[in-house]
């Protein structure tokens, strides 16, 4: 436990900007990958983002959602009780972008 402690205290003296353009680079390369894998014939896993992908404003969103949370990151950081639940969205963000590569090694 006192690892986890630890590792958080250090995470938590990294900058809310520095947080913050870390989840818009791993968010502009899921978008990068989705368009990657959509044009291999994989469809849109998230609900949202599918209805919005024959509007043609999948792009145009995906860019105003991920400049949005990543104001909200830098913006709300420096509270405490936020640090982890942004670190928490780096990390998945990063794991959908590590399944994205995976699948499209396999298509």
């Amino acid at each position: 436990m006192r690892g986890v402690v630890r590792l958080l205290a250090r995470l938590g003296r990294v900058s809310g900007a520095c947080v913050a353009l870390l989840y818009a680079g791993l968010s502009l390369t899921d978008m990068v990958l989705s368009l990657a894998a959509f044009a291999d014939g994989v469809p849109e896993g998230n609900p949202l983002m599918a209805w919005l992908m024959p509007t043609g404003l999948f792009v145009p969103m995906k860019l105003l959602l991920t400049a949005l949370i990543a104001c909200l990151i830098a913006h709300f950081y420096p509270r405490k009780h936020i640090q982890p639940v942004a670190w928490l969205a780096l990390l998945l963000t990063a794991a959908v972008n590590g399944y994205h590569l995976w699948g499209l090694r396999m298509v």
